[in-house]
């Protein structure tokens, strides 16, 4: 069996990084690109902070930029979680190469369209880059498998008590992306949360040498100081388990409607788990995952890779 192509829509973000890790360490992946929007920090640095953890991994994925801020509201970075550069506590490389001149909405656009394959596309941030290609390129809906995100939430949110980050940072391309009738798993703080990683996984990341090991033990140790207490989620490694591992979770479809009025739930991921609204099934929404074996994948997957990375030239 081929890989299956993909695109990774991210705003690195820390967890993120280990994300894209993960994502590089498949051998059932195709990574066509990797498009990047404004999100846990400015568009600026969100590219560097891609640019700069493909340069450490001796990755040779492109870069695409995307959306400076969400389609509608102002920009509001997560520093307080993500530092003043979206990767605090790290120490990356300079990046070696540059950012593609096509921007992530073009790229999107000719990849889908020209790919043999229909295109998985993995979002871990805000979703305005592919909303903006949905209104833009309507007709190659059908070229999209399926989209896998991180973000929503049925119970409770980050941001504010009913939103999470990702879709409050921008509601509008949230309540696009789930109209469009792509079909859409939402891996959202109901599940993430449930996914923290347990200290020997920790232990046998600290343990490595190898540069994806160090990378994330130097982003745990800063959660670990910016969170206050022990435990360490990789919400956006969550979901990418999702995409390599989908037997070590459970899901329910239903109907959900992104909030954009609300006063107090702007960007709330209204989730009809009952079928009371008579809306259109339109997410599979995770809801619950094996613990130990996302944890226990997610150290796997950073250690096969340092074994890859120790064995090339770079």
């Amino acid at each position: 069996m081929g890989k299956k192509p993909v695109i990774i829509d991210t705003d690195p973000g820390h967890d993120d990084a280990v994300a894209l890790m993960l994502a590089i360490s498949s051998d059932t992946l195709d990574i066509r690109g990797i498009t990047v929007s404004a999100g846990n920090s400015t568009l600026d640095n969100t590219k560097e902070n891609a640019l700069r953890i493909l340069t450490h991994l001796c990755s040779n994925a492109k870069v695409y930029k995307g959306a400076e801020r969400p389609m509608l509201s102002v920009l509001k970075p997560s520093k307080s979680i993500h530092g003043e550069n979206g990767l605090a506590g790290t120490t990356l490389p300079e990046p070696k190469g540059m950012a593609e001149l096509r921007n992530a909405v073009q790229f999107l656009e000719d990849e889908v369209k020209l790919s043999e394959e229909k295109i998985t596309i993995i979002a871990l941030g805000p979703l305005t880059n592919i909303a903006t290609f949905i209104l833009s390129a309507p007709e190659l809906k059908h070229r999209i498998s399926v989209i896998f995100m991180m973000g929503g939430a049925v119970f409770g949110g980050n941001r504010t008590p009913a939103a999470e980050f990702n879709v409050w940072q921008d509601p509008e391309a949230a309540s696009i992306v789930f109209e469009s009738g792509i079909p859409l798993v939402m891996c959202g703080l109901d599940v993430t949360r449930k996914c923290g990683m347990l200290e020997k996984d920790m232990e046998r990341i600290r343990d490595s040498k190898g540069k994806a090991c160090k990378l994330t033990a130097e982003i745990m140790e800063y959660f670990g100081k910016t969170a206050g207490n022990s435990e360490v989620v990789f919400h956006d490694a969550v979901a990418v388990t999702r995409v390599l591992r989908p037997e070590l979770f459970k899901s329910m479809s239903c109907n959900v409607v992104i909030d954009l009025d609300g006063r107090y739930t702007r960007g709330c991921t209204v989730t009809d788990t009952i079928g009371i609204s008579g809306g259109r099934i339109n997410a599979e929404v995770v809801l619950d995952a094996d613990r130990e074996g996302v944890s226990s994948f997610i150290a796997e997957s950073l250690l096969k890779l340092d074994g890859e990375i120790g064995r090339g030239s770079c």
